[in-house]
Parts: C-alpha cells; sequence; structure tokens
C-alpha cells in the first residue's frame, strides 16, 4: 500500500514538473528576425570618356563599385561580391595604410555619351533611383551638378576635378555639394624628374588632352620636374583638344617622335590611349608615362614600355566622399588633395630598370620636400621658366 502511496506521489510530481517547464518555455519570448540593413545608394555620371577610358572615369568607378560596394562589374550593368583576397589586390601599396574597406552600398553608374546626357542623367539618380549621394565625374560636369544641388536641396552631391557652377557662375557655398581637387603639379613633378634622368635626347613630349586647370598642372609639374633634374632638356608640349579620341594621341605622338622625344607623358584620357599604341609599336627607346592610374600594369596599354605614370586617386576621394555620407560626416565645400593627403604620387613601373639607385633616392627625397613644404611646384605652364628648381637634394 505505502510502496503504491509513492508511485502515485512521483507520478504527481513528474506531471508538475511537465506543467511548470510548459510554462517557462511558453513565458520565452521570441526573437524578432532581424532585418537586414537596408544599403545606401549611391550614383556616379561619368563624363563623355565613359567606362573603359582606363583614366580618370575608371579610378572614380573603382573607388565606388571596388572599394565602396565590394563589387565587380561584369557587363551590362551586372556585378559580382569579390573576394576578401580580390578586394585586398585592388588597393595600391602608396594607400594600404589609409583603412579602405567595405562599405554599406549598392552603386549606380549612368554613363553619359555626350554632354547632354548630364543633366538627365543626373536628374534619374535623384528622382527615381534617390540616391543619397551622387558623383558628377569630371569638370565638365560643373553646371550640371551645381543647378542640380541647388535644385535638390536634400540629396548629397560630389564634383571631382571642378567647383560646381549655375548658369556658368561660380556655386561654391552650395550647403549638399562637396568638390574635390588635386595638386596635380605634384604628381607631374615627380613624373617629369624620372623623365628627365630617362632621357637620351633631352627631347621630351607632353600631350594634353583640353587647357583645363588639372591638365594644365599636369603640364606645369611635369615641366618643373624635367627642369629639376635635367635643365638642358626640352619639353615639346602639344594639346589634341579631345579626351576620348586615341586616334589623335597617335598622330600627337608619331609627330612629337620625329622631332626627336623619345619620352612621352599624356594627360589626355582615352586618346593618350593612341600614345602607348605606338610607344608599344616602335618600342625601346621610347618610353610612355601615363596619368591619373598606373598604367603600366595594364595589359591593354603598354606595359613593357611604361617608365611611370603620374597618380591621381580620384578613386580614394570617391572613396571618401562616399565613406562621409555613410559615417553621417559629410561637409560641404572644397577639398584638395595632394602627395601628403594621399592624393597624388608617381607609380613604380620600370623606374628601377631605368633610373640609378642614386636617381631614385633623389626623386624620393624631391617627394619629401614637396610634403615638408621645401618646394612649391608651379601649377601654371607660363610660370615654369621664371621658376627657381631646388639644389639641394
Amino acid at each position: 500500500m505505502r510502496t503504491k502511496r509513492v508511485l502515485v506521489l512521483l507520478l504527481v510530481a513528474v506531471m508538475m514538473a511537465a506543467v511548470f517547464a510548459g510554462c517557462n518555455t511558453k513565458q520565452q519570448p521570441t526573437k524578432p528576425a532581424e532585418k537586414p540593413v537596408e544599403k545606401i545608394k549611391i550614383g556616379l555620371v561619368t563624363d563623355v570618356g565613359g567606362r573603359g577610358d582606363m583614366s580618370f572615369n575608371d579610378s572614380a568607378l573603382r573607388g565606388l563599385e571596388e572599394w565602396a560596394a565590394k563589387k565587380k562589374y561584369i557587363g551590362n550593368g551586372q556585378y559580382r561580391t569579390l573576394t576578401d583576397e580580390e578586394y585586398k589586390a585592388t588597393i595600391p601599396d602608396d594607400l594600404a595604410d589609409r583603412d579602405i574597406h567595405p562599405l554599406n552600398v549598392e552603386p549606380v553608374v549612368l554613363e553619359s555619351k555626350e554632354k547632354k546626357d548630364y543633366t538627365p542623367n543626373i536628374t534619374t539618380l535623384v528622382e527615381q533611383e534617390h540616391c543619397k549621394l551622387v558623383i558628377g565625374v569630371g569638370f565638365m560636369l560643373a553646371d550640371a551638378i551645381g543647378t542640380a544641388a541647388k535644385k535638390y536641396p536634400d540629396t548629397k552631391f560630389m564634383l571631382i576635378d571642378s567647383t560646381p557652377t549655375v548658369n556658368g557662375k561660380s556655386a561654391t557655398n552650395l550647403p549638399n555639394e562637396v568638390s574635390y581637387l588635386f595638386r596635380e603639379q605634384q604628381g607631374g613633378f615627380l613624373a617629369g624628374a624620372a623623365a628627365g634622368y630617362a632621357t637620351k635626347t633631352n627631347k621630351i613630349g607632353y600631350i594634353g588632352g583640353m587647357k583645363i586647370p588639372p591638365v594644365l598642372r599636369y603640364e606645369a609639374g611635369f615641366e618643373a620636374g624635367v627642369k629639376t633634374t635635367n635643365p638642358n632638356a626640352k619639353v615639346i608640349s602639344v594639346y589634341t583638344g579631345k579626351f576620348n579620341e586615341p586616334a589623335l594621341g597617335v598622330d600627337t605622338a608619331e609627330s612629337e617622335i620625329n622631332q626627336g622625344c623619345d619620352v612621352l607623358f599624356h594627360a589626355a584620357g582615352a586618346t593618350g590611349n593612341g600614345m602607348f599604341q605606338v610607344i608599344c609599336q616602335k618600342g625601346a627607346p621610347y618610353w610612355g608615362i601615363g596619368v591619373d592610374v598606373d598604367m603600366g600594369i595594364n595589359p591593354k596599354l603598354c606595359p613593357d614600355r611604361t617608365l611611370t605614370c603620374a597618380i591621381k586617386h580620384v578613386d580614394y576621394a570617391t572613396y571618401l566622399a562616399i565613406k562621409s555620407v555613410v559615417d553621417g560626416t559629410f561637409k560641404p565645400g572644397i577639398i584638395t588633395m595632394g602627395i601628403k593627403d594621399g592624393g597624388v604620387g608617381y607609380a613604380p613601373d620600370h623606374i628601377k630598370d631605368v633610373l640609378t639607385p642614386d636617381q631614385i633616392k633623389k626623386i624620393n627625397h624631391l617627394q619629401q620636400m614637396i610634403i615638408n613644404g621645401e618646394i612649391q611646384v608651379p601649377e601654371d605652364p607660363e610660370k615654369v621658366d621664371s621658376w627657381t628648381p631646388p639644389s639641394n637634394f
């Protein structure tokens, strides 16, 4: 009888424990499913050089697509995500310590085939795509960006290589627009210093696109660099008036080589690709110098005969503007980037194959002198003749 009572008590205890366990299970709150963080749309409008210019536009696209969005464009408006290893490989050595990392953004890119495309493209990015930031690549978008920034005060805008205008008049006080400019003369100076050492004929060619401030600054700095390392050399400068016609680059390069130039530097966008075409066909002893990006690693140009490149990190400036929007630290105004800020520099390419260790050391010393403010590189080609180069390097 006693055993039976014990069994009954045990059964009651088990049932009560089960009931309480069930109650405890029901009392545990269910965690709501976490919503994915919505990506911030960033829009970019190219100038007429477009995607594939292997220069200015491609650099801006790298800053948006590869660095900010961690994506590789594969055509027809489609992307694939970069692996961590691929992502790391896109960042050049001179920016390795700049904390470049993926941001939570979605790129929306519209190419401009003609100047009349700028405003409609910007309007689409604002009104239809609802981009938080709209980037205009190049000085030719100055009026389109300025007008749009005034019309759409709730959208932020970035202009590369120029400051905004409205109906042709300066509009630099817009509260939702930032302009990134560069000290191209500093990068041009280092490339010119290398060219001065490399030339055997003492004749060096410069091929410009249009006579706009950035291209003129490249020319001034390049001529000053040549003057510093080789005062006996002469720079023959020619402007093609175009940024997107490689055939003009071919003709101009042929002409300068026929005049005795053995080192040629271009700041002419896709037009300059024609210069590399000529350099590749002729081979030694001719050397080409690229612009804006490291063209010496591009197999479609002429890597075997690229001495160096005057680097302008449009990619990094683009990335910084996007990051400011993502971080909520966006500030309007004008930001000018030089060597010290990671904005400009020069690429190694074939420097070590052509210059002596002592010459390379001197160029690096000149670079440090610019950072220290000991050298003020001229910005105007017309002032290079009266400019006194440093003698203590």
